[in-house]
C-alpha cells in the first residue's frame, strides 16, 4: 500500500472531533461578542465627534472662504441640529449656502446631567443652548478672517454638542474672534471631568 492508499485506510488521516469543532465556534462567537460590546461602548463618543467635526467645518469654512472671497460671510444657526452660512453680497443682498445638519444623534447643547461644566476657557461663554455667542443676535466672519458680533466688535463663541443619554459624550469647540481661530475640545466625562484638546 503507497502513501497515496493511507488516506482511505483506518487511522492514517483524521479530521476535526465535534468537540474541536464547538470549540472552535464558541471562542469566535466570544470574540464577536467582545467586539461588539467595545464597538457600542465607543459609539456615542463617535457619534459626538461626528457632531463636532460637521459644525466645526462649517465654522471653518466661513473663515476661509471670507478670507479667499474677501466678503463677509454670515452665520446661520437652526437649534438643535442645523448650521449654515450666507454670503453677504457686494451692493446688498446675499447668498444661502446649504445647510449643513449634525449626524444624528448628535445635538447642540449641554448635556443637562452636567451641572457643574465650564467653559473650556474663561474666556468663552456658556449657554444652555450650546450656541453660545454672549447674546448678540448675529454673528460675521468679515473679510480679514476675524469673527465679530452685530456691532463689529471680535466675538469669541463656544458651541456645544453631545449625543442625548449617552455620558461622557460632550464635546465643544471655541472661536476667537480676533483671528477667527477654532479650537476642539472633549469633556472627560461625568461631573468632576475637565476639558481637554482633541
Amino acid at each position: 500500500m503507497n502513501s497515496t492508499d493511507k488516506r482511505f485506510g483506518g487511522d492514517a488521516v483524521k479530521g476535526f472531533t465535534l468537540l474541536e469543532m464547538i470549540t472552535v465556534v464558541a471562542i469566535i462567537f466570544t470574540i464577536v461578542a467582545f467586539a461588539i460590546i467595545s464597538i457600542n461602548g465607543a459609539l456615542p463618543g463617535q457619534q459626538a465627534n461626528a457632531g463636532l467635526n460637521a459644525a466645526a467645518q462649517v465654522f471653518h469654512q466661513g473663515r476661509d472662504s471670507a478670507i479667499a472671497e474677501r466678503r463677509s460671510y454670515q452665520l446661520l444657526t437652526t437649534a438643535p441640529n442645523q448650521v449654515g452660512l450666507e454670503r453677504l453680497e457686494i451692493g446688498g443682498g446675499y447668498t444661502v449656502l446649504p445647510v449643513v445638519t449634525l449626524p444624528a444623534p448628535a445635538v447642540f447643547g449641554i448635556d443637562p446631567s452636567l451641572t457643574s461644566l465650564t467653559a473650556p476657557d474663561p474666556n468663552f461663554p456658556t449657554c444652555s443652548n450650546g450656541l453660545c455667542f454672549g447674546g448678540t443676535l448675529t454673528q460675521t466672519w468679515l473679510s480679514d478672517g476675524t469673527f465679530v458680533n452685530s456691532a463689529g466688535q471680535p466675538l469669541n463663541a463656544a458651541i456645544y454638542v453631545y449625543v442625548p443619554g449617552a455620558d461622557g459624550t460632550q464635546r465643544a469647540f471655541t472661536v476667537l474672534g480676533t483671528t477667527g481661530r477654532i479650537r476642539s475640545y472633549k469633556w472627560t466625562g461625568g461631573t468632576n471631568g475637565k476639558w481637554v484638546l482633541q
